[in-house]
């Protein structure tokens, strides 16, 4: 699956604010495979070290997602080297760990001041960003800081966020209703989440669309024609020289 983004040099210099226009135009590419989203982040982690960025779910969510099969970091951490995880929430990591029986979890902050050494003591191929940038009230902050704690240990960084133009937005506007997670702050578009990427220093890679749930043969059919529909996106990127 390839960048829906199919040439960054001529968005980039709008994205690093070199150059700026009022009513810049994006040009997606309008066919390919969109794929669900947790498939998606196996394949990239597949065989890789991997460090998982709140890793554990909405508590009341990680039970049902593990006895499904679908509960992400389970899924990594059977497909990849080796895999840590950190997440805020020191009592879904407790719960998460209980109830999966991994031993790879651990709870804390990644931008305080204080680095946690089961990151800071290792290296890793992929940082993985799951749903979570929506819930940080500055996400460029929030992704610099772990930049600059972390950015000597994590060569890519890979991040899923909610797509703004996804199709249940959509239908919502037709019904004058608005469907979402309450602890969202942010939909985002593909220049977006670049752009905040961007800034927090990181340079893009790929972007690809991805489907939140499996999709059905109707629905794949669809995204494929048009998959600015799908209701997520992921970022890859890779920290810039600069920064």
């Amino acid at each position: 699956m390839s960048s829906i983004i199919s040439d960054f040099s001529q968005v980039y210099p709008y994205l690093d604010g070199s150059k700026f226009k009022d009513t810049i135009v994006v040009k997606y590419k309008g066919d390919g495979d969109v794929r669900y989203r947790c498939d998606v982040l196996v394949d990239l982690c597949r065989g890789k070290r991997v460090l998982h960025v709140g890793c554990c779910d909405h508590l009341p969510l990680i039970k049902r997602k593990i006895d499904n099969k679908d509960w992400l970091h389970g899924l990594i951490t059977d497909c990849s080297e080796y895999t840590v995880g950190v997440d805020i929430d020191a009592d879904a990591v407790r719960e998460a760990s209980r109830i999966s029986g991994l031993d790879n979890m651990v709870a804390g902050d990644v931008t305080s001041g204080e680095k946690i050494e089961a990151i800071s003591g290792r290296k890793f191929d992929i940082a993985i960003f799951g749903e979570v940038v929506e819930h940080i009230s500055n996400p460029v902050a929030f992704l610099s800081r772990f930049r600059e704690n972390y950015g000597d240990v994590v060569d890519q960084l890979v991040i899923t966020v909610p797509n703004a133009f996804r199709g249940g937005n959509i239908k919502g506007i037709l019904q004058n209703v608005e469907t979402i997670n309450s602890d969202h702050r942010f939909f985002f578009t593909p220049y977006t989440i670049a752009k905040v990427a961007i800034d927090a220093g990181y340079s893009p890679v790929e972007v690809k669309m991805a489907t939140f749930m499996r999709a059905g043969k109707l629905k794949s059919m669809l995204l494929k024609q048009l998959p600015l529909l799908a209701e997520d996106i992921i970022f890859i990127g890779a920290a810039t020289r600069s920064h």
